[in-house]
């Protein structure tokens, strides 16, 4: 009959047990911060280094700068001008443009009426 063991047999470690609690882990397509302190069950960010998201990444980026709003000093919202819009339509059509080449299956289908060939 075998007694249950208690504890570990011979001299106990005088070094108390280490704990990384901030680390990462680098995969072929993404590197992955882990802070068990600020996030305990998982990665609290994850980076793709995919070279072909980058472009579309940066639109994306550019295109969120661009509609947050914008404040005076004394707080006042400052007001979105023209110039501002026409950044604003050239950086989201840049950004579907190039979602759509990743993406093919995204695309809209056309509606509407097939036009007629002059030939026939």
């Amino acid at each position: 009959m075998r007694h249950k063991r208690t504890e570990n047999r011979g001299r106990p470690s005088e070094k108390p047990a280490v704990i990384i609690k901030k680390f990462t882990r680098e995969y072929d397509d993404s590197i992955w911060h882990y802070d068990l302190d600020k996030f305990p069950n998982g990665p609290y960010l994850v980076e793709m280094t995919d070279p072909t998201y980058d472009k579309l990444e940066k639109l994306y980026n550019k295109l969120e700068r661009l509609q947050t709003p914008k404040y005076q000093e004394n707080g006042r919202k400052k007001r979105t001008t023209k110039a501002d819009k026409i950044k604003m339509e050239a950086v989201e059509r840049a950004y579907w443009k190039e979602h759509y080449k990743l993406f093919p299956e995204d695309k809209p289908k056309k509606r509407g009426r097939r036009k007629k060939n002059a030939n026939v």
